[in-house]
């Protein structure tokens, strides 16, 4: 889902290749598609039939662009390392994904094969919903955070700003008065059971999750 004729992906490592496998699933063929990364790290000019690009050599000023990187302070990093280019923020939504009308994106949001998202939803800029995560009634994701494969968020769950949360985690539902938190900058372990709030910068594992 993006209304431009070109995208610049950030990242050129696995997550790099699933992002530009949506954007083909989105309509964007592989020749009006670029990998960017930093001029340090460029090894290849070309990956899956698609170009790649150091950033610093001003191909891709100007295109929109998502950023594909794994590490919400990474992928900050990079999105303001685009944005320095002249790069516009693109929202990519997998065809496999449904969106009520009560579904916000911000810019920059991924949303991956089989994600599912149900009502009253608001998602921060370059937030990345990945490979069968499900987000349930009134759940709020901050800006940069990630959900990997599998997450389960029941209902009137917020989650602030770079927050990481492993492949498999679930969290357990709010209420109306007291939502689930998980403050910014938070790391939830793969396999936990978030069944209380968690807070800032704090880093949980095991069922129930506790602070390690």
């Amino acid at each position: 889902m993006t209304p431009y004729g070109k995208l610049a992906i950030f990242g050129a490592g696995g997550h790099a290749r699933e992002v530009a496998f949506i954007a083909e699933r989105c309509g964007v063929p592989p020749e009006a598609m670029a990998f960017v990364v930093e001029a340090s790290y460029l090894r290849e000019t070309e990956l899956n039939g698609i170009e790649v690009h150091a950033i610093e050599s001003g191909h891709c000023d100007g295109w929109p662009f998502v950023a594909a990187v794994g590490d919400p302070i990474l992928k900050e990093r990079a999105a303001r390392l685009c944005m320095s280019h002249g790069m516009l923020a693109a929202t990519l939504c997998d065809p496999s994904v449904e969106l009520h009308r009560t579904v916000a994106l911000s810019e920059g949001c991924i949303l991956f094969p089989g994600a599912i998202l149900t009502v009253n939803l608001i998602l921060g800029a370059h937030v990345h919903l990945n490979v069968a995560s499900s987000l349930s009634h009134d759940c709020r994701i901050g800006d940069y955070s990630i959900l990997s494969p599998g997450t389960r968020l029941a209902g009137r769950v917020h989650v602030g700003s770079h927050v990481f949360i492993g492949i498999g985690a679930s969290v357990v539902n709010g209420n109306a008065d007291e939502p689930m938190t998980i403050g910014d900058n938070a790391f939830v372990a793969a396999g936990a059971c978030v069944t209380g709030p968690v807070a800032d910068g704090a880093r949980v594992m095991g069922v129930p999750a506790r602070a390690r």
